[in-house]
């Protein structure tokens, strides 16, 4: 976005009151709007101090698992942030800052603006950015120079995905951000790209009592992190991946809900391989996982704030809820942002109350 544009759009926002619907994209005002709902003020940055190292140390261990998955996407994103004097970000489902490596110059200055390990940057904290805009919207984000609720933060250019579990929990954070002088154009997509591969061996771990479909519309793409996954107990969705929900046209809300029979049919089997016709009206293979394949136990396991892999609600998930929604008084989308959850999942669990 060009600077006087944006300029003129913080003009009209901040010191007009009127709402720039064409000069600034749907995220970044849709942002905005809930940092002045929260009675943050854009010209007075805050003073923001990372929390002791002590503290910060028992947060990195309480996360190890989270940071343990990441690590290689860390390695090869911090080299590329090198060369453009950039850092690569790792965040918890709360926007906490975990790790920061990349360009040390650039990560003296980003500190001096409190980006930096053991610092929070969800929207409550630290306004309009995009770990705190991508954990809010669910969805990858990019918040470049001005479009930064407050001023002082235009200096920094930041691209952010979150990272969902197979139960489209929000379980972290990953971005790179560097100076707005320098263009980075290029950012939110290798973030993209890491997150697909993160998620993608969280369906190395263990699926008790369920069956794990991995399709595409192409064969050549099975196998890789750009297949979809969709895991079933007995007939019934239970997680999935972002692109297998999207490739049977599907939203996270439909875990739980959606039938095998709703979602695809098996058209002929081809040794290991299935020709599909999913619910969209394409066409695609997939391949049912085998036993051994599925439970490798590899990959980590995450706090109670993931919700549990099975159909029915774990009582530990119900008593995330209820203390959420208590906290929120009775706010269901500000009880599911503080969970990293879909509201859909909370809207179930206040049903089964009623109907208790």
């Amino acid at each position: 976005m060009e600077s006087v544009g944006i300029d003129s759009a913080r003009e009209a926002f901040f010191g007009e009151g009127r709402l720039p619907v064409a000069a600034v994209r749907p995220p970044v005002l849709q942002s905005w709007i809930r940092c002045v709902d929260l009675g943050l003020a854009q010209r007075t940055l805050p003073r923001l101090a990372p929390i002791a190292d002590g503290d910060l140390h028992v947060l990195q261990q309480r996360h190890e698992a989270l940071r343990r998955l990441c690590r290689p996407e860390l390695e090869v994103l911090a080299g590329e942030a090198r060369e453009t004097g950039s850092v690569v970000i790792l965040a918890d489902g709360d926007g906490m800052i975990l790790d920061a490596i990349g360009d040390l110059a650039f990560a003296s200055r980003a500190a001096q603006v409190a980006l930096r390990p053991g610092v929070s940057w969800k929207e409550a904290s630290t306004g309009t950015n995009a770990i705190g805009t991508a954990i809010a919207e669910r969805k990858p984000v990019a918040v470049h120079g001005p479009e930064h609720f407050f001023a002082g933060h235009g200096v920094l250019s930041c691209a952010c995905t979150p990272i969902m579990d197979p139960r489209g929990a929000i379980i972290g954070a990953l971005d790179i951000s560097g100076p707005s002088a320098v263009g980075h154009g290029h950012a939110l997509g290798m973030i993209r790209m890491a997150v697909d591969q993160i998620e993608h061996r969280l369906f190395r771990q263990r699926f008790d009592d369920c069956r794990v479909l991995r399709f595409h519309g192409d064969p050549a793409m099975l196998g890789t992190s750009r297949e979809g996954i969709l895991v079933f107990r007995e007939d019934r969705l239970v997680a999935g991946n972002r692109r297998g929900l999207a490739l049977v046209d599907r939203h996270w809300d439909a875990l739980d809900e959606s039938l095998i029979g709703q979602l695809f049919e098996e058209r002929a089997r081809h040794g290991a391989d299935l020709a599909l016709r999913l619910s969209t009206g394409a066409q695609a293979v997939g391949r049912w996982d085998t036993p051994a394949r599925g439970s490798g136990g590899a990959a980590p396991q995450f706090e109670a704030r993931s919700a549990p892999s099975g159909g029915a609600l774990a009582e530990r998930e119900a008593e995330l809820i209820a203390s959420a929604l208590a906290e929120a008084r009775g706010n269901v989308s500000k009880a599911a942002r503080s969970l990293g959850i879909h509201r859909s999942t909370i809207h179930r669990y206040l049903s089964r109350q009623r109907g208790a």
